[in-house]
């Protein structure tokens, strides 16, 4: 986070982040339909696997998505208490403070934070209301604004640079370009069986939740308007439409009788399981790779560990995120002539089961899936580098900015 804190302090910010979801969703159902409504949207809240699991997404991407989802959730809390006659502007600040920072998280989604910020300035009947709120808002960005000043110089460079580079030298498109069907085409793909029941209840909750609903569309549509395309992006339409579909099926169940409630109840927590499958799969497949370079970093032995996978698959290792415990340095490798000349500074090796092919190893120390973790050596003879990761990675991207194709290691 920039703070200079420990891991478990990052992680209790973001664990805290994602559970209010859950608390603030569960809140509004309440208000809705009661004891029916509090529990199905907690239940959604909690288990749907988009807002679970995260999949591939960035903490950025992930993070503003959640306080994307706690703006939303308390802007709707408010206009119930606005509604029903118990006028209470803390909700509304919180929604602002909120989409504020959703902006500093990810600046792409300012779009959907406007319209959001709009229909709350509709909302609210004076303009003192209005003043606070829409200053509230700002100070997230007016802090990021001065962070940026003092650590990059100049007015939002975080922000201009990234536009300059990706819109007006279309880098981004380097790195593919999709139809404007790609998101909801993966989105059916995800979710699978659970697609067609998530938008009927979609479309039975709009009725009292229009505004959670439009959010979470524009968010798609607008994405679906840009060249490159990758699913992480729109995960900030997630919670809200989680959420309205929740308020569709609370509609249901708020009718039925309290054991028929129970067993629907346990029949949504098994749904969003079962809607899951297609995630963990997915997750399985990327998290091999750091799985198996924590284990190496866990040898008592061990004194360097090299990476030799496909050049794009680098970004699947997780860097030294997975070296919590020891100085270690980490090696990348997609060319196996590099690997086997600096063979004298690692003495562990995460690569393909065919490995043993191209290299020397003294055996697998252990395997998951495609991969293998193998030593190779008993000690190390060469001195550490622990810049060469960040090297690789550089040319590998330029190679491939460039069109080239360079030497793959395939299974």
């Amino acid at each position: 986070m920039g703070l200079g804190l420990p891991v478990v302090a990052v992680k209790l910010v973001f664990a805290v982040l994602s559970v209010s979801i859950i608390v603030v969703f569960a809140t509004l159902g309440g208000m809705l339909y009661g004891r029916a409504g509090a529990w199905t949207c907690g239940v959604m809240a909690a288990l749907w696997p988009d807002l679970l699991i995260g999949a591939d997404r960035t903490a950025g991407e992930f993070q503003a998505g959640n306080t994307m989802g706690l703006a939303i959730g308390l802007a709707m809390i408010g206009r119930q208490l606005q509604l029903q006659g118990r006028d209470n502007l803390k909700p509304y600040l919180g929604c602002a403070a909120f989409l504020g920072l959703t902006v500093v998280l990810r600046f792409q989604l300012a779009p959907a934070v406007a319209l959001s910020m709009l229909w709350v300035l509709f909302w609210l009947p004076t303009w003192r209301d209005r003043i606070a709120i829409a200053l509230t808002s700002l100070l997230p960005v007016l802090a990021l604004g001065i962070v940026d000043g003092m650590t990059w110089g100049g007015f939002y460079p975080s922000i201009v640079n990234n536009f300059y580079v990706n819109i007006f030298k279309s880098v981004s498109k380097n790195y593919g370009v999709m139809p404007f069907y790609y998101y909801v085409e993966s989105i059916i793909s995800f979710w699978q069986f659970a697609f067609l029941a998530f938008v009927f209840l979609f479309v039975k909750g709009m009725k009292r939740a229009w505004m959670p609903a439009v959010i979470g569309t524009v968010i798609i549509f607008y994405h679906s308007l840009i060249a490159h395309k990758e699913t992480s992006f729109i995960y900030a339409a997630m919670p809200p439409l989680v959420l309205v579909a929740s308020l569709g099926l609370s509609s249901i169940l708020e009718k039925l009788q309290p054991k028929a409630f129970a067993a629907a109840i346990a029949v949504v927590a098994m749904c969003c399981c079962m809607a899951a499958s297609p995630f963990k799969q997915h997750m399985n497949m990327v998290s091999r790779i750091p799985a198996l370079l924590y284990k190496a970093s866990r040898q008592e032995d061990s004194c360097g560990v090299a990476v030799l996978v496909g050049s794009d698959e680098w970004g699947d290792t997780g860097g030294y995120s997975q070296f919590t415990k020891r100085d270690i340095p980490l090696y990348f490798y997609y060319d196996k002539a590099d690997i086997q000349n600096a063979s004298h500074q690692y003495n562990y090796v995460v690569s393909y089961r065919t490995y043993r092919l191209i290299g020397d190893a003294l055996h697998a120390v252990a395997c998951k899936g495609y991969y293998c973790l193998y030593k190779t050596a008993q000690t190390c003879s060469g001195a550490p580098d622990y810049s060469q990761f960040e090297k690789m990675v550089t040319r590998a991207e330029n190679q491939r900015v460039s069109g080239q194709d360079p030497w793959l290691v395939k299974p």
